[in-house]
């Protein structure tokens, strides 16, 4: 079986190795509590068996879903669109507005 596409908001428990349909149900699916000074960290993953008893169901693109609703869960969903990250966006001059020229003592102080 082929790993399921990450897009959007679905996301993968790197603790369980599970996918899910958003942030959500991952959330939900993570139970117990954090550790606190002098107590354990109680915080687990809900098996299979649990995700099944408190409603889960694993839609036909193999991410789980927080309702167990077929109708809703089975839809046909859009085909991800990739779209490339590029991180220079800082580095994009800004487009001086409507034409106007900045002042030359701003320019200096820029």
């Amino acid at each position: 079986m082929t790993a399921p596409k990450l897009t959007g908001n679905r996301c993968q428990c790197t603790t369980c190795g599970e996918y899910f349909n958003g942030v959500t149900p991952f959330d939900h699916h993570r139970v117990g509590s954090y550790a606190k000074p002098d107590q354990p960290n109680t915080r687990r993953c809900l098996t299979l068996a649990e995700m099944v008893a408190a409603g889960f169901i694993r839609n036909t693109a193999g991410f789980w879903c927080d309702r167990a609703d077929p109708k809703h869960a089975m839809r046909p969903r859009a085909q991800g669109i990739s779209a490339p990250r590029t991180h220079g966006a800082m580095g994009q001059p800004s487009p001086e507005p409507d034409g106007l020229k900045m002042p030359d003592a701003l320019m200096e102080a820029a």
